[in-house]
């Protein structure tokens, strides 16, 4: 309805053409109408009037053909406030159903190629509940831009050199020393659990093959330790519902591309030589004065070097945007990627970076302690096997990225209206429940023409369909600004007015979708095929299922 009331405006303002950009948004104050626009007060700061003035030419000159305007009203400061009849509205559901899975698709991005880098997480141990927000962040965020026609890779990388290996290796090699002895003091290395399982497998699929020498030991172990616990990711992320179109190893990076970054660094004279290392030290204001180390003293690049080499890879392989999820503690690591890449010559505003902040688990009011077999936090896997995929998901989304979050298992398993991704999905299901059981009435469905949609004529369901309209404008929203947290607040918005009003149905019979009045019931039923349509294409974006049954716990219809 937005692109029908701007063709509207820039007919009603010929005399201003070619129109700046201007927005229409839906106001927050449900008193001023149900559209609202600024074109007028942007037009009058151009022309230097008074826009209330500019706004009243525009009513005057109002070219509406398809008479699809109620009223409009002029507000403080030059706001136009429009008001469409509940036809325009009603006909405009006819559009939603012929799009059918399409539906909230769009093409702003077509063209763009984008790189979403996400998890990334060290395979030194298990993917822990920090990292695996990450997950559903960034599986969303590519499944948003792909919906607005970009074309996505979604990659990991994968650290996997320098001293952790190390220590990772020397962990194992400790617990394979003291095998049986439980009693043993932990190494200063890893700890949890998980260390001693590597190490028992570590024994029973090399044996032999661990190198009596400690440090060559070590070396071998920490590899092994390595590609073991990066299997377990993968399969982690597998059963979290996200893939990877590529894994980019730090060590092909550190083999093949950073020397030849290292060198193209010192050639632009923005490195320096102390204490034995070398530093960037290029006065860019994204460093504002600080150095950072990209060859250590002994002669190894640094974590920072190899990103530095993957960074510009991405570059190079022709992407349109480059984005990294990363979590909050990465936050200095920003301003020095895009100061290297500025360095290099290349445009660092095309680098996004989201970071994301913690999550604390809880069971109830209580948090959730440690896990064994994590040692030191607890683990995605524990928390996947516990809540399942689709709670898991839908609550790790549910907050802004920059928001803590906390994680409640119990809340998670509940099969009540209070765990939001069970409200979300049982309103699907009853909606599917709505069309067996008018099966079961012989009531048939109408399409297209054959529906009177003119007996939708409730506030709430005008209602319902307005928030419907707005399904894809939230989708470009979200991708846009790379917010997915918006799907699953506009999922419980759109869910809590249908729930609302089919509540009222016990009291009110006007509410009641099927009745004895056939047009309206197949007028009713046409309205809940686009709310189920809506509520499906929301979770399937989520990554959620859409269920067509579902138990609950009370005994609430």
């Amino acid at each position: 309805m937005k692109e029908k009331l701007r063709e509207i405006l820039a007919r009603s303002a010929q005399k201003w053409a070619p129109l700046p950009p201007f927005e229409i948004e839906r106001p927050k104050v449900k008193e001023h109408g149900e559209l609202s626009t600024n074109l007028a007060m942007i037009l009058a700061k151009t022309a230097k009037r008074n826009p209330k003035e500019v706004a009243q030419e525009i009513v005057s000159s109002l070219n509406d053909p398809e008479g699809i305007v109620e009223s409009v009203t002029v507000a403080g400061g030059g706001f136009l406030n429009f008001v469409l009849k509940k036809s325009a509205w009603q006909k405009s559901l006819r559009e939603i159903i012929s799009q059918g899975e399409k539906f909230g698709y769009a093409d702003e991005g077509k063209g763009k190629k984008v790189v979403v880098e996400f998890v990334s997480a060290n395979p030194t141990g298990p993917l822990h509940i920090g990292n695996a927000r990450g997950g559903p962040l960034g599986d969303v965020m590519t499944r948003l831009l792909e919906m607005t026609g970009h074309q996505v890779t979604r990659e990991y990388y994968i650290n996997d050199v320098g001293g952790q290996i190390d220590k990772l290796g020397e962990s194992l090699l400790h617990w394979i020393r003291n095998e049986g002895n439980e009693s043993a003091t932990p190494p200063e290395g890893y700890q949890g659990e998980y260390v001693r399982e590597l190490a028992r497998i570590a024994m029973e699929k090399l044996g032999d093959k661990i190198p009596g020498n400690e440090k060559e030991a070590a070396l071998v172990l920490g590899q092994f330790g390595i590609d073991q616990m990066l299997k377990e990711i993968r399969e982690n992320c597998e059963e979290m519902g996200i893939r990877f179109d590529s894994w980019i190893h730090e060590e092909d990076i550190l083999k093949k591309e950073t020397p030849a970054i290292l060198d193209s660094l010192k050639n632009k004279n923005v490195t320096i030589e102390k204490e034995g290392a070398v530093w960037l030290a290029s006065q860019d204001e994204f460093l504002k004065d600080r150095e950072c180390v990209l060859i250590r003293s002994d002669g190894r690049p640094t974590y920072f070097a190899n990103d530095i080499a993957y960074h510009v890879g991405k570059y190079k392989r022709g992407f349109d945007r480059i984005i990294n999820v990363w979590g909050s503690n990465h936050h200095g690591h920003v301003p020095r990627i895009q100061a290297a890449m500025k360095c290099l010559d290349y445009d660092p505003d095309k680098i996004e970076t989201v970071l994301y902040q913690y999550v604390r688990v809880k069971r109830g009011e209580s948090a959730v302690k440690m896990s064994k077999r994590g040692g030191t936090f607890v683990t995605a896997r524990e928390v996947l096997d516990e809540v399942g995929r689709d709670a898991f998901r839908f609550f790790l989304l549910m907050r802004a990225p920059e928001s803590h979050l906390d994680f409640d298992l119990e809340l998670a398993k509940r099969h009540t209206q209070e765990n939001p991704v069970y409200y979300v999905q049982y309103a699907h299901a009853r909606l599917a429940a709505i069309f067996r059981k008018a099966k079961e009435m012989g009531i048939l469905e109408s399409e297209g023409e054959g529906v009177r949609l003119a007996l939708l004529d409730l506030e709430e369901e005008i209602e319902m369909i307005r928030m419907i309209r707005e399904y894809p404008e939230e989708v470009e929203r979200a991708a846009s600004r790379l917010e997915p947290h918006r799907i699953p607040h506009y999922l419980l918005e759109l869910t809590k007015l249908f729930q609302s009003y089919y509540t009222k149905a016990k009291e009110d019979p006007r509410y009641k979708v099927l009745s004895g009045d056939i047009d309206t019931s197949q007028a009713k039923m046409y309205l809940c095929r686009a709310l189920k349509l809506t509520l499906s294409q929301g979770l399937k974006l989520m990554g959620i299922s859409a269920p067509d049954v579902m138990v609950q716990e009370t005994t609430e219809d």
